[in-house]
């Protein structure tokens, strides 16, 4: 049975039960003068809404474990979490989906996306989250699978101040040894204090000049880096954090009225993974296949979030609000990794490996900011137009990421049986695989900068018994991005005796070496660019004017309609140079799109408390910053390399939704739900032939995705139900399970390969098959989270169980599959108790997550290809309330 079959299934059903529950309710309905009530008023967003959403309010995020925004949306129906930072909205990967911050856009930090790293947001911040998953004309178009809102706190009305602290660990973790190595004395803040820095003589120097220092002094260059190579062992501490929150109100005399919010946080979070690395080379033969690679990763990472959050908020009078929002998210990774194991260009059985082992020290401070000034007016217009409502907004934000300093290098067994290092003087890397070329360094920097402003009206009026409102907006968005990088190669010389490649990375580079000639350093990064077109500068920039118009018209009692279109004109412009390439040139190119993207759905409330509701919308994914430039760039995040596509054109969705809602109770509700999405061009992406280590993207022929919902939620009164006490009767039962499937077409009948443009008449690898799932899509996902809230006792907690569902984690090539995230269930746990102590509020919470341990697994047609214990959670914090 095909996707559409069951679309249509589902539908009829919905609409039979619709009608015969309908019919029902008139047969069995007297003579009626009035209609005074149609359903108990529930103030549940998720059913006033016009569209299809989901929304976690204060309450709910009280009553999760979880401490990131990302951690807390994968609780949606229909949501996942991959990588730990991406939000995947219904089984559609982080370029189909956009973050917004209370209704607008803010920077990232993320290289080549425009997506926000959703852990890098504290709860702390968050007044509500909401999950749009039908399009409506004043969200931007390239919405594609679903927005997510997150809505700030808001202008208190009383003044307060809060303080909490926390301490935990991880069971993999805390209290055991992991891998260090030399840092800064500011590193416990998470900033660098210049020990990471490029060497003052060094910094200044283009690459073609540092290049044409001759001897000797280029050994001097060499030998003013920093000689923090050796990695060594550390304890490992237990995780702590620490936030804290005020608001103030001050009301004036002639009925104005401030309202002041401010909060920070710092969290410091060790983690150590113990990860089973595997690698293979597939013949394609009867499915037959090598393992090349057998390595035991071990990765210690410190994580360092700070966040700082304001609101000021002017109440010049009922009518009219003035807002200041500031907001900066810093996180900051410390990561020391090592690779130890075997490795061979064709198979490590029997003695066929060579051991190995391998370090990659990296900093990344990531940071955010969003400054938005913001207003809100109501307003009438003569005696039809009451409660007219104009918005305004003007937002600045930056992204920034930075990772200095990051160092690679591998030593090998050579011929006998000695540890020597990796390099293309030595021991050659080309005979083994997943090693380090040579000893490297590499200085990566990224900005990322936008600008929006833009307003809109409501028009409320009355057409008979009809109550119409108009919608209208203009809005000018404009984002620019620049990136740089610089590598440093470093190398033995010809002249260098064998012992030197078998000292310690400290010795190695002592200045003794240095002096003696016996190292040499490069600076890749013009040489890359003229050899390889690998571009050490980069810049892109999108601008968008939008326009959009709509309306929301509750027709009848029973029936509400809404419709817009928006238009947006969009330019995307992006340039890559270094070497002999100068900027505005080659690489230079700049494409102009206009779309016009209509949405519309209908609300039928056909019996009390219950409504099915339909959607419909168009929408488009572009090509996101550097993917239309034809230049190749290192990504820093993965050291992959990859290629844009000057030929690469928008994709393009059409999305139809359709739920049946049921109130019922004080707050409970029971949702069923099918949708649809259809994919022209949609953006995959793989590898340039005959260059296998370069990544592009390109446009697949076709993809569709269907799916299908279940939500509850219903209150728990088993004291009243089995007769065992008031204290029984505060439960809550929170269900949902989603059933997704997808399949993309990368090549359409009759095309090869060699049909599919890319940049320099180059063509995409050979494919391991021309059809399969979208990245990243589960077939399943599920949560179902029993809670307790009792005020008179002070007592709250939680047991959440989430389940994910296997997805392609990573697209296979030629003769190798797609590489499986297995199926994998996680419970947590949180209890809390709130108490009145010397006069004061207090909360004491315990939190665990990952009760179970469960792995994390990834597997390559079948074999063992990740596989790691993220060990279990805790924590015990303490919350003090002052008012």
């Amino acid at each position: 049975m095909n996707s559409k079959t069951i679309f249509a299934l589902s539908a009829a059903l919905l609409v039979a039960a619709a009608d015969s529950a309908a019919q029902e309710a008139v047969a069995t309905a007297g003579p009626i003068e009035e209609v005074v009530v149609l359903g108990r008023y529930i103030p549940d967003e998720k059913r006033t809404t016009s569209e299809i959403s989901n929304v976690l309010d204060e309450e709910a995020l009280g009553l999760l474990a979880d401490s990131s925004v990302g951690d807390a949306l994968s609780r949606v129906t229909g949501l996942s979490l991959v990588g730990g930072k991406y939000v995947y909205v219904r089984g559609l990967g982080e370029r189909y989906s956009s973050t917004l911050l209370d209704g607008s856009r803010i920077s990232s930090p993320v290289p080549f996306q425009k997506t926000v790293p959703l852990d890098i947001v504290p709860k702390s911040i968050v007044r509500n989250l909401l999950v749009q998953k039908t399009f409506s004309a004043q969200y931007p178009g390239d919405f594609s699978g679903g927005v997510v809102d997150i809505r700030t706190r808001a202008t208190p009305e009383t003044n307060y101040l809060d303080f909490s602290l926390s301490v935990g660990g991880n069971s993999e973790t805390t209290f055991g040894e992991g891998l260090d190595y030399k840092g800064g004395d500011d590193d416990n803040w998470g900033y660098d204090d210049g020990t990471r820095h490029q060497p003052d003589n060094i910094r200044p120097l283009p690459s073609e000049e540092f290049e044409n220092v001759g001897f000797p002094d280029d050994r001097a260059l060499g030998a003013s880096f920093y000689n923090f190579w050796d990695v060594r062992e550390r304890d490992l501490g237990p995780n702590f954090s620490g936030d804290a929150e005020g608001g103030m109100r001050i009301d004036f005399d002639n009925g104005m009225a401030l309202g002041i919010l401010a909060a920070g946080k710092y969290d410091n979070d060790w983690n150590n993974r113990e990860n089973d690395f595997n690698r293979y080379e597939f013949t394609g033969v009867n499915g037959g296949s090598t393992q090349t690679v057998q390595y035991e990763q071990n990765t210690t990472r410190r994580t360092i979030n700070m966040s700082g959050f304001a609101n000021v908020g002017l109440e010049i009078n009922n009518d009219n609000t003035l807002t200041f929002t500031h907001v900066i998210l810093r996180q900051t990774d410390d990561e020391a990794q090592q690779f130890r194991g075997l490795s061979s260009e064709d198979d490590i059985s029997g003695n066929g490996g060579t051991p190995v082992e391998s370090y990659r020290f990296q900093w990344t401070e990531n940071e955010i900011r969003s400054t938005s000034l913001k207003g809100e007016h109501y307003f009438n217009i003569g005696d039809s137009i009451n409660g007219a409502l104009f918005n305004w907004r003007f937002v600045d934000g930056s992204g920034l990421r930075e990772s200095p300093d990051t160092r690679t290098y591998t030593y090998a067994v050579n011929s006998d049986g000695l540890d020597e290092l990796v390099g293309s003087n030595r021991q050659a890397a080309g005979d083994l695989r997943e090693v380090f070329q040579a000893p490297d360094r590499q200085w990566a920097k990224l900005i990322d900068d936008i600008e929006e402003y833009g307003a809109d009206m409501e028009l409320p009026f009355a057409i008979g018994d009809a109550d119409v409102t108009i919608k209208f907006g203009w809005s000018e968005y404009e984002r620019s991005r620049e990136t740089e990088d610089r590598l440093f190669r470093f190398d033995l010389t010809s002249s260098a005796p064998d012992f030197i490649g078998l000292q310690t990375p400290s010795q190695l580079f002592s200045l003794d070496n240095w002096g003696a000639g016996y190292l040499d350093v490069r600076d890749f990064s013009a040489a890359a660019a003229n050899a390889a077109g690998i571009f050490p500068f980069a810049e892109s920039a999108e601008e968008v004017t939008a326009y959009y118009v709509a309306f929301d018209a509750q027709v009848t009692p029973r029936i509400r309609i809404q419709a817009g279109v928006r238009e947006e004109d969009t330019t995307l412009s992006a340039d890559a140079w270094g070497g002999n390439t100068e900027p505005g040139t080659t690489n230079a190119v700049s494409q102009d799109y206009t779309d016009t993207l209509p949405s519309g759905s209908i609300t039928f409330e056909f019996v009390n408390d219950m409504q099915v509701r339909v959607a419909y919308s168009e929408t488009v994914n572009r090509p996101s910053l550097l993917e239309i430039t034809g230049s190749t760039i290192r990504n820093p995040e993965d050291s992959n390399f990859y290629r844009g596509n000057v030929f690469l054109e928008p994709a393009e969705l059409e999305s139809l939704d359709l739920r049946w809602e049921w109130y019922f109770g004080d707050a409970d509700s029971l949702s069923v739900g099918a949708f649809q999405k259809e994919f022209d061009n949609p953006i995959e992406i793989g590898k340039v032939q005959a260059q296998n280590d370069i990544f592009t993207w390109f446009n697949a022929e076709e993809a569709e995705l269907d799916g299908f919902e279940v939500e509850l939620r219903k209150d728990l009164f088993l004291g009243e139900w089995f007769g065992w006490g008031d204290d029984w009767n505060y439960f809550t039962l929170n269900a949902n399970v989603s059933f997704i499937d997808s399949e993309v077409t990368l090549l359409g009948s009759g095309e090869t390969a060699s049909n599919v443009p890319l940049t320099g008449g180059r063509q995409i690898a050979r494919l391991f098959e021309n059809e399969r799932e979208l990245t990243g899509q589960s077939d399943i996902l599920g949560n179902l989270i029993l809670s307790y809230s009792n005020y008179d006792r002070g007592i709250e907690g939680s047991l959440a169980y989430n389940w994910t569902g296997e997805r392609v984690i990573l697209v296979g090539a030629e003769n190798a599959p797609d590489i499986i995230e297995e199926s994998r269930g996680k419970l947590d746990l949180l209890l809390k108790y709130m108490f009145r102590m010397w006069e004061t509020e207090m909360e004491l919470e315990f939190k665990v997550q990952n009760l179970t341990d469960s792995k994390v697994e990834w597997t390559q047609g079948g074999l063992p290809y990740e596989e790691y214990l993220p060990g279990v959670g805790y924590s015990l914090g303490l919350k003090v309330s002052l008012e």
